[in-house]
């Protein structure tokens, strides 16, 4: 009994650290966002005006500078860094 009564407290002390809350920020529809926060802020990284989204993989993609058979530009786009479609590329 003792040992269950220990364990059953052991286990509320452990769940209050991860304290989850729901976010403040309200959606176009004037609702409440339903989005869970595990950090200190009272609003989710949509609500956020601070957030900053970390992209370490940024690739532009740029128009094919290769020439069809019609003699034309190609209007393929592509993130090669030759700049040119598959179609083009040696």
């Amino acid at each position: 009994m003792l040992k269950n009564t220990i364990i059953i407290g052991l286990m509320c002390v452990s769940f209050t650290g991860f304290s989850q809350t729901q976010c403040k920020g309200k959606t176009k529809n004037n609702t409440q966002c339903k989005n869970i926060i595990k950090k200190d802020n009272s609003l989710c990284h949509l609500h956020d005006p601070n957030h900053v989204v970390k992209n370490k993989n940024v690739h532009k993609t740029v128009i094919c500078s290769g020439i069809t058979s019609k003699n034309t530009p190609c209007k393929s786009r592509t993130k090669h860094k030759s700049g040119k479609c598959h179609h083009h590329r040696d």
